[in-house]
This record gives structure tokens, sequence and C-alpha cells, in this order.
């Protein structure tokens, strides 16, 4: 339609010039102007035809022919060569090139060329004027360079816009083939967001099938409650002058009718010469479920080791007065005061079955769940890590050493998890400036806890920041000790990680230098050999005494009484004192282990704690065991929950429960000790 109304208007502009202009026109009018009008009539026929025909091949290549005829028999009007109507070539050819491609423009360049020859044959010939070679030559070159100048811009136009065709189908075919749903839309004339193409992963989102989408709102998509969310933004995108993309959240419902939680991100892109919108969707509902699962896990990893922590305390504050109000009462003549007394102990030992309950409670809830091998353990570690990379400040470099075969072993992957985020968590605060954490994963043959073919698994996690202070290390485990209070340090996080280890009967170790840097390593065995032993102060836990009457008062013994904590140490010490007992205090492990290998040194009994620094409780009761087999050990402990208390009956340990009153300190010496002389009378008497 176009170049049809072009032909119109340079036709009549000819016509106007050539009346004005050309000095043969009345030579030529009578030839000349039935063939115009010729001209005229067929181009009024194709505007007609167009309608109802918009393409023709007739039309096509006979409409160039009949142009580069009237324009020949214009320049010969106007004197040949010379005339300015030669210029009106270079229209036609472009003209039908840029309309219609290379083809047309090729095949309108040599009509031009045959009519310009023509023209100057008859001009010569006929007219007997002489032509001007110069001229010709430049017209006749100019009739080739210029439009095959032209003809390789619009091959080379054409190949980009096949190229980009190209481009666009295989993009959308990406987004077809794509897992991640996607969706462009428009605005309409009401200015409401309306979907334009849908790819099939959004049926994953959608609870019917994509095609349905075509052509609907886009709210559609979501709850009616967060249909004006995604409306607003939909339309802001597509308005955004920035072309900035937007992040929103909204619900929507899959073909089960569930309800999803969908992460969209939203942008506008040029597409054909016109603004549209692309919105992807994500669906992270069970992302959530997952992050939600893994945040209640770790809030009550942390309650547990806070619970611990307070119970450990509030049985050693029990112990000092229900201990005291003990030795006041001995000393105390006033029966006033020593029934007063009374009732503080009473209320005490009532404190202290209270904090029993509550831990039987805690771990039922806690052992509910069945722990199995984790299937792909590296893989899961390396998951974990992988995340935990992504939190890491930009100026801490991570190295992750993972050797295969790993063992497999039995815990939670939360728990992994836990363990792993703690200790990088707290690595990474340790370094100020430009560091590096290395953490490696191996299996270990050579650890205490590898037996036979079983080999320990040990993780350790190192950085060179700023390290501990010696003075420290013992106190990091702790619960609520931190060096980074004004820092926002919880103090929990390593005392989770400390109670997860020793819960799956775990090792932990800690060497650190300041400014030199902390290594922390741990090690799991394969298959814990869990001694078949109930709760502290239960009656299975007990000596079997079948058989054996109770003695009612305990004999006096050489005593070796152990404990880190000064106030109990002295509450313990005053009361076996009252027994009539010899008894050797030590405030940690490797002291009471030194005191008990000295030459000339016999102890009867060990009265230990269990939770110390440098050497806990059940490692000094075997290292003693090991070079006494016959001597009595009683291990009193404020962590009643304590899994790893289990394996006491390897070495003949009798538990006892903080806070212990006199009498039942009493009760259990005596008891032991007559069991022991039951079983060998003649052994293990004091000289």
């Amino acid at each position: 339609m176009q170049q049809t109304w072009a032909r119109f208007g340079f036709a009549l502009a000819g016509l106007i010039y050539l009346y004005v202009h050309a000095e043969m026109f009345d030579a030529y009018a009578a030839i000349f102007l039935p063939v115009v009008a010729a001209y005229f009539i067929y181009n009024a026929l194709s505007l007609a035809a167009i309608k109802r025909r918009p393409l023709s091949a007739f039309r096509m290549l006979f409409s160039p022919l009949f142009d580069v005829f009237v324009v020949s028999f214009g320049i010969l009007m106007d004197g040949g060569q010379t005339s300015g109507i030669y210029l009106v070539l270079y229209v036609i050819i472009f003209g039908n090139g840029f309309r219609f491609g290379n083809a047309l423009l090729l095949y309108t360049q040599a009509l031009s060329f045959l009519g310009m020859t023509a023209v100057c044959i008859i001009t010569l010939a006929h007219l007997h004027i002489e032509l001007d070679k110069t001229l010709l030559f430049w017209q006749l070159a100019g009739l080739l360079a210029i439009p095959l100048y032209v003809y390789l811009i619009g091959e080379k136009a054409e190949k980009a816009l096949i190229a980009q065709d190209e481009a666009e189908k295989a993009s959308f075919s990406l987004l077809d083939q794509g897992p991640l749903p996607v969706f462009t839309y428009d605005l309409d004339e009401d200015d409401m967001p309306r979907i334009l193409y849908a790819n099939a992963a959004m049926a994953t989102v959608y609870r019917d099938s994509h095609t349905h989408l075509i052509g609907e709102q886009v709210d559609i998509l979501a709850l009616m409650e967060d249909g004006d969310e995604m409306l607003n933004a939909c339309r802001n995108a597509l308005k955004e002058p920035a072309n900035k993309p937007h992040r929103f959240y909204i619900r929507g419902r899959d073909r089960h009718d569930e309800i999803l939680q969908l992460m969209c991100q939203v942008s506008r892109l040029r597409w054909r010469g016109h603004w549209i919108g692309v919105c992807f969707i994500l669906d992270i509902t069970q992302r959530e479920r997952l992050l939600t699962q893994m945040d209640e896990a770790r809030k009550q990893g942390y309650m547990s080791t806070l619970v611990a922590g307070i119970v450990h305390d509030f049985r050693n504050v029990l112990t000092g007065i229900i201990g005291n109000a003990e030795v006041l009462q001995f000393e105390s003549k006033n029966k006033a005061v020593r029934e007063q007394l009374g009732q503080i102990i009473e209320a005490g030992e009532r404190g202290s079955e209270m904090i029993t309950h509550l831990l039987s409670l805690g771990r039922s809830i806690d052992h509910e769940r069945q722990l199995d091998y984790i299937a792909d353990l590296k893989e899961t570690l390396e998951n974990i890590i992988g995340l935990a990379r992504l939190q890491l400040p930009a100026h801490v470099k991570l190295h992750c050493d993972i050797a295969e075969p790993l063992p497999q072993i039995r815990i939670d992957v939360t728990e992994i998890e836990q363990i792993l985020l703690n200790l990088l968590h707290n690595a990474s605060y340790a370094i100020t400036g430009t560091g590096h954490i290395r953490i490696r994963i191996a299996a270990d043959s050579e650890h205490r806890l590898a037996s036979g073919n079983a080999p320990a698994l040990c993780i350790q996690v190192c950085d060179d920041g700023a390290g501990i202070a010696e003075e420290n290390i013992d106190k990091i485990f702790k619960p609520f000790w931190t060096s980074r209070s004004e820092k926002g340090g919880s103090g929990l996080g390593l005392a989770m990680v400390e109670r997860i280890v020793r819960n799956r009967h775990g090792t932990i170790d800690v060497q650190s230098k300041l400014g030199e840097g902390t290594c922390i390593t741990i090690h799991f065995p394969q298959e814990p050999a869990l001694a078949k032993a109930a709760d502290p102060g239960s009656p299975a836990a007990k000596r079997d005494t079948s058989g054996t009457e109770a003695a009612t008062a305990p004999v006096p013994c050489r005593i070796l009484l152990v404990d880190d904590n000064p106030e109990v140490l002295q509450v313990h010490a005053a009361l076996l004192a009252r027994m009539r007992h010899d008894v050797i205090t030590a405030e940690d492990g490797q002291q009471a282990l030194e005191i008990f290998t000295r030459k000339g040194e016999h102890f009867d009994m060990l009265i230990t704690d269990f939770r110390m620094p440098k050497m806990d409780g059940l490692e000094l009761a075997a290292a003693v065991h090991g070079m006494d087999e016959n001597i009595i050990i009683i291990m009193i402990t404020a962590y009643g929950e304590e899994e790893r208390l289990q394996e006491a009956g390897k070495y003949g340990i009798e538990l006892m429960n903080k806070p212990v009153t006199l009498a039942k300190l009493s009760e259990t010496i005596a008891r032991l000790q007559s069991s022991q002389k039951s079983t060998s009378p003649a052994e293990h008497q004091h000289p």
C-alpha cells in the first residue's frame, strides 16, 4: 500500500516537472500522456486488489517494470542522460529493496540499468545527440555500485533479523524446556497486566494447565489475599524506567490445592519494538519448610544446652545449700535450729527431684527420634559447607578437604549442620582482617575411638584468627560464656556443639594460641558401644547387691575426692570428714591422677565429679581402674542427662546425682564397701 501511494505521488510530481521543464514534452505528449494515464489506472486498480490479496507475483514483477518504463520515458523527454529524473531510478530501486527485500532490489536494479541503456541508445541513434561518456560512465557505475552497497547492508540486516528471530525462538525454547516457571505479560487498555505467554513449568505452581493462563490477569496465580500485591508489582515493573528487577513474595495453589509459597522476580524487556514484562517464579515452599524445621531444631538445641547448663549450676548451688545445712545441723545443739535446717535440706532435696524429673522428660522427647546412617555423608557435608560459604564475610577464604572414604556414623543431619555452622561462625568472628578457615574431614584409624576396621570420623576446623587465651580454653564450652558479649555473642554456640559431641559419644579437642589461630578437632565413633546402664540414680544403674544387706554405716577409709567447683569440693570434704574418712582433695582430673600415682600413695575409694577441665571424671576413672581394678569409684555429677555416663558400667562406677546428702552418701559408701567385702573379703583393707 505504501509503495503504491508513493508511485502516485512521484508520478504526479514528475508529470508537473516535465510539463514545465522538458523541451520535448509537446513532441511526445501524444504518446506519453496515455502511458501516464495507464500508469495511474494500474496503480488505482492495485490499491483495490491489495485489500483483497496483499501479495501478488504479477504485481511484484510488473510494477517495477512499469515504474522503470515511465521514468525512462520521462528522462528521454527531458533531454536524455543529462535529465535530473535519472535520480528517480534510485528511489525505485531502494523503495522496492527496503520494502520487499534484496531479491526485488536486484531485479529493479537490472531493469533500471536496461532502461538507462535504452535511453542512451535512443538519444544517440534517433535524436542524434552526443553522449557525455564520462557522465554516462558514472551514471551506469552508480546504478551498479550504490544499489550493490545497499544490497550488502540489506544482507547483513537480513542476517541480523534472522539471527534475532532464531535467538528469540531459542530463548523461548529454553524457557519452554526449563524447570523454572516463567511467564510474560503486557498491559491492556485498562492498565491491567495480562499474560501473553507461559512455559510448561508453570503447571507446577498453577492449579490448571499452563495454556489456560494466556490472556488472563496475572493475579490468577496468587491467592485472593495476595492478588493486589502481584498486580501492583507487575504493573510497576513494566513502568519502571530503570528496568530494575523487582522481587516479591506471594502465596498460590498447585493442582492438588496445596498452598505454595512463591518468590517472584519481575522485570521488563524489549520485544519486537515493544516493552513487555517477564516474571520468573521460584517455589520456595519446601525450602521454607526445611528452614523452619532447621530453625526449630536449632532453637531446641539451644534450649537443651541452656537447660543443661542451668541444671548443672542449680545442682551445684543445691549441693552447697544442702551440704552446709547438714554440717550446721550436726554442729548445732539447738533443737529448733536443727529442725529449721532440716526443712532447708528437705526443700533442697525436693528441688533436686524436680530437676531429675525435668531432665527425664527432656530425654524422652530428645530420644524419640531414631538416628540412622546418612545416605551420602560426603554430599551432605559439601552442601552444608557450600551454604555456609555464602554466609562468610568477604575477607574470609574457606578451604575444604573431604577425604573419601568416610566412615558412616549414626547422627542427625541437623546436628552435623549445627556443629559446622557454629564452628565456622566462631572462626569467622575470630578473623578481623583477611584470613583463612580450613576444614578437614577424613577417617582417623589412629584415634582412640577407632576400633578394628572401624575408623573414627574426624572433623577439624582451623582458622588463623585472634586465637584464645590459655586461661579461657576451658571456659569456651560453658553455657553463656563468651568473649564477644559486646558484639551480640550468646555463649551458647560452642556449648551446643560440645553437647552434641558428647551425646553422640564423641570427643572434642581445642588447640589455640593468641595471635596464631584456633584448631578444633572433633571425633565420632562409627558404632558407639553403649553400656546398658540406666539413668544415674535409678535402681538399674546401681551395683548388683542382691543377697547383700546394705550396711548402716560406712567403714572409715582413705578417699581421693575430685571436683572443679571449690564450694562443692569443700562441702563434700566436710561430709566425708563427718563420716571419719581420710580425704585428699584435687581440683581437676589431671591433678587427681598425679596424686594417685605418687609413690607410696594408696586410696580405697575415688569420688569424682564428671564434667571437669583437662580430664573429665570418666577419663580419670578409666585411668584409675586400669591401675587398680578393686578400687571403689563413685561419680557425683550434675549432668544427669549425659548419655556418655552410660559408659560408667565398664569401669564399675557408681553414679550419684548432685546434690548429695550425708545420708545418701553414707548409705552408698556403706553399700559399696559391703558389696566389695562379700565379693573378696580379704582384699582392699586399709593398712
